[in-house]
């Protein structure tokens, strides 16, 4: 896309641009989060109305096992990958974070599984695909490179879904806001979504823009200081609404009791909300690292016993761009000290 200004800017330029405007930081602030909170209630509104105007053909509801352990050990690209629950095993069918709670068959585990570090891959997804078309990751709301896409065929289908199956991208629609100080002047859009009125922008400051991004790993939350890409989600208990609402449709929000559970279960992020973790028991969530590297050997060697001090991305996100368990692996940054020791904490159940 080609803007007068940045179409990133929702939250950290907005805030900025305001107090350049001669307001108060606290006013800034104030006015970024009501930004935040609109373009969420337009995020979900559009999935909604995708829903409407798009139906899904099929519903089938994704599977999951009947237990994730302890210690899961799962093989990846480069060696294996392990998550460990301090907080011990996971019974699946009564935790909301694996259940359908939805209409259109997707859950949280969907787009969030170990062997891809509590993400997706395009490896996978692929996989996924060429099993079962049908499977809940590829639904037209936003597996698909646009709600309007062709999928009476299986070629058609295929182009449909090319960007997850190719690159692990999901397409995310976020609203233009009247306080937003720029205007879309220009959009090259190979999949006629930002510039369809029906599902796009409907003038160059009204309606929605098309974004296609991975979905973040939910795991190693507690080292977040920002939810979601942009920071637009003001805790992960909100953020479990909003997936429910729009990702999987729902009509319906999860109740207070499951946002806990799904939480509990990912583990709590002190980012932008600290007192909303107070409800989570502490020693709970994922942790995830590589476990084993096919050059350097098992990570714990030579006295390895702690992960390297954690390195502010731009901005002062910490992790934000968690590194997907089927990216390619820099060899020549592998050292002593990337995991934390966790041989001997259980045995561990594989999955290859």
């Amino acid at each position: 896309m080609r803007l007068n200004s940045s179409l990133f800017c929702n939250r950290t330029v907005l805030a900025a641009a305001l107090a350049l405007a001669g307001l108060s930081g606290v006013a800034a602030a104030q006015s970024a989060d009501v930004d935040s909170s609109a373009t969420l209630a337009g995020e979900i509104a559009h999935k909604q109305r995708m829903r409407q105007l798009f139906p899904e053909q099929t519903a089938t509801t994704q599977p999951a096992p009947q237990m994730i352990p302890q210690l899961e050990v799962d093989a990846d690209p480069s060696g294996m990958i392990a998550t460990f629950q301090p907080g011990g095993s996971t019974e699946t069918a009564s935790n909301p974070f694996f259940q359908n709670l939805g209409t259109n068959g997707r859950t949280c585990f969907t787009c969030h599984q170990p062997q891809d570090g509590w993400a997706v891959s395009a490896q996978h997804a692929k996989e996924r695909f060429l099993a079962d078309s049908n499977d809940p990751l590829f639904r037209l709301v936003d597996g698909a490179t646009c709600p309007s896409a062709d999928v009476s065929t299986p070629i058609a289908k295929a182009k449909a879904y090319s960007l997850l199956t190719d690159k692990g991208l999901i397409r995310v629609g976020l609203p233009m806001l009247s306080t937003m100080q720029f205007k879309i002047t220009h959009v090259q859009d190979p999949y006629s979504c930002t510039t369809n009125p029906a599902t796009g922008l409907s003038d160059p400051k009204t309606g929605i823009a098309s974004f296609y991004r991975r979905p973040l790993p939910s795991t190693n939350l507690g080292f977040l200081s920002a939810i979601m890409w942009d920071g637009r989600e003001p805790d992960l208990f909100h953020q479990s609404v909003d997936a429910t609402l729009g990702h999987a449709q729902g009509n319906t929000a999860p109740s207070v009791a499951q946002q806990n559970q799904i939480v509990g279960f990912e583990g709590c992020a002190s980012a932008n909300n600290p007192d909303a973790c107070a409800a989570i028991p502490p020693g709970g969530g994922l942790f995830t690292a590589q476990l084993v590297d096919a050059v350097a050997g098992s990570l714990d060697r030579q006295g390895a016993a702690g992960p390297r001090q954690p390195r502010s991305g731009s901005g002062g996100f910490l992790y934000r761009h968690q590194r997907s368990a089927r990216a390619e692996p820099d060899r020549r940054t592998v050292r002593p000290g990337h995991l934390q020791r966790i041989r001997g904490l259980g045995q561990p159940h594989r999955r290859h």
